[in-house]
Formats: C-alpha cells, sequence, structure tokens
C-alpha cells in the first residue's frame, strides 16, 4: 500500500486488510512524504505484520510500489490502494486459488464501486478467463488495482512497476505479466473500490496518456496487421464500441473504429492460437526430454 496524504480513508483500509480471516501476511504502507496526519494514525498501530516504510520526500506511487515491492517477503503479493476497502475472506480466497493453479500468475476480482462516504453505487464485473483479460487488455485496463494479488518472482522477474508511467502503472503490469502468463480473476466482488472526487483514482483524468500508450503498446505486440494498426487506430471509439457505449461517437468514426477492430480481434486470435500451439510444442519437447533422461538413467 503505498499512501501520500491519504488521512480521510486510511484506517478503514487498512483496518479492512487487518481484519482478514487470512491472517498470515504482512502489510507493507509506504508513506510517501505525507503532510497531513498519515503519519500520525500509521504510528497508533501496534500490530507485527505492519511495516512502514517513509520516504522524506513524495516520489509519486509507482516508485513508491517497487520500494514496497523490494521490502516484500511472502510468495504472493496483494496491492490495495489507501482508499479502497477489502472484504474480509479477499486474501483467503485468492490466496487458496492460487496455490490450486499454480499455473496462474495473478489472479484478481470483480469489486463494488463505493463513493467517498463509502456507499456502494455500482458491481463492476469482469472478465474471468485469460483470453477475456487478454483481450480487454489490449483497449484499457481489465483489473482494478487493489483487487489483484500476484506471484512475487513474476514481477520481480519483470523488474517490477515501470516508473515511467506515474498513474497507470498497473495497467502496464497486468499487461506485461498477461503477455507471457496465465492470469485470472474471480467472479465475485472480494474488494470495494472508491472512486470519489478526492481519492486517488480521481486521478483518471491525469492518466489518459499512460493508458493511451499502453495500450497501444499492448496492440503493437500483436504483430502483423495489429501492429501497423497501433499508432493510429480511434482506440477511444474501438474501447467504446466493445465494453461501453457507442452513443455520441458519430457513425463514421464508430464504423471506421469497428472496421479496425475487426482487424485487431483476427490478430489477437492468430496469436492466441499461436501461443496455445507454441505451449503446447514445449511441453511435448519438454516430456521427450524427460523420457530420454529416463532411458539414459
Amino acid at each position: 500500500m503505498a499512501v501520500h496524504d491519504g488521512e480521510r480513508h486510511l484506517r478503514e483500509s487498512i483496518d479492512s486488510v487487518l481484519s482478514q480471516t487470512f491472517t498470515d501476511f504482512e502489510l507493507i504502507v509506504v508513506d510517501d512524504g505525507s503532510s497531513d496526519g498519515t503519519g500520525a494514525i500509521l504510528q497508533t498501530y501496534d500490530d507485527a505484520r505492519i511495516l512502514t516504510v517513509r520516504n522524506e520526500a513524495n516520489v509519486g506511487v509507482t516508485r513508491s510500489l517497487n520500494r514496497g515491492l523490494g521490502q516484500a517477503r511472502g510468495r504472493y503479493v496483494a496491492r490495495q490502494d489507501d482508499d479502497d476497502v477489502s472484504e474480509p475472506d479477499r486474501l483467503e480466497r485468492q490466496v487458496e486459488f492460487l496455490k490450486a493453479n499454480r499455473e496462474v500468475a495473478l489472479v484478481g476480482s470483480a469489486y463494488l464501486r463505493i463513493d467517498d462516504d463509502g456507499t456502494v453505487v455500482a458491481r463492476r464485473d469482469v472478465p474471468t478467463d485469460v483470453t477475456a483479460i487478454r483481450w480487454r487488455l489490449l483497449f484499457v485496463n481489465a483489473l482494478a488495482s487493489s483487487s489483484v494479488v500476484f506471484r512475487r518472482d513474476v514481477v520481480e522477474g519483470l523488474n517490477g512497476y515501470d516508473e515511467r508511467f506515474p498513474y497507470a502503472q498497473d495497467y502496464d503490469l497486468w499487461s506485461r505479466i498477461a503477455a507471457t502468463e496465465v492470469v485470472a480473476a474471480l467472479p465475485v466482488p472480494l474488494m470495494r473500490y472508491r472512486s470519489g472526487e478526492t481519492t486517488l483514482t480521481a486521478t483518471i483524468g491525469a492518466s489518459a496518456d499512460d493508458v493511451d500508450r499502453i495500450s497501444r503498446e499492448n496492440i503493437r505486440r500483436l504483430g502483423g496487421a495489429g501492429a501497423r494498426l497501433a499508432a493510429t487506430i480511434d482506440r477511444e471509439a474501438a474501447w467504446r464500441l466493445l465494453f461501453a457505449t457507442s452513443k455520441g461517437i458519430g457513425r463514421r468514426r464508430a464504423a471506421r473504429a469497428a472496421r479496425d477492430t475487426l482487424v485487431i480481434r483476427d490478430a489477437f486470435g492468430t496469436q492466441q492460437r499461436l501461443g496455445r500451439k507454441r505451449r503446447l510444442r514445449d511441453r511435448a519437447g519438454l516430456t521427450l526430454q524427460l523420457a530420454r533422461a529416463v532411458v539414459r538413467a
């Protein structure tokens, strides 16, 4: 958890972690140079599971998250923003899932959206299987940051969060993980995502440029015709057609975005089929190597 001047919701957020049914965890809180009552709130906790790290200056969320990741000792890392709330069984459900599905590198969940006062205003379902998550990641973030638990060794192998992205660092990291690893999400809401005007998530407007860069890089990774469209596709119109509403886009703009989206869909399908064949071929090759090793032994 990274926090900067988060005194309004910090205690509720921390308490939701300390109240988990799964208790074998460490809570690393990086105080990113707060000047409000954040530090005083952190000092009120007497729980050996909490490790507080303070940046003397405000260095931003991304660098703070990497500092926290560097302190982590657990096999799994759960993310939570300082204004969000985890349901009591969140960690238990997600850790059980990762233990039962060792090929999965990251698992998120559905979530409830709440306002500044904590009132639930909407339920947000998310794609749950790897193909659907990868498809959505081409255009927009597929998983709320505070819903995610990932395997620490996988993220360390990717050098953590990319500090070129001050806002959409989670979208970039989920994209890089999903490019080579199996990812998933649970369909039950396991966290409450605060989206009031005074919260961290209110920076969504400022993150638009980062989101656009990451989306276009994800499309470029498709190769072929998809890569050729990465720089020119009307990304906003495309994701609105696919995941939101086309109202207000305009018929000509919508038609062009629909045409480009079909090209990307075909490139995505080809990539997924090739990736599946490659995984099967690699698995068959490994089986053959093991068989030969047994014969030689």
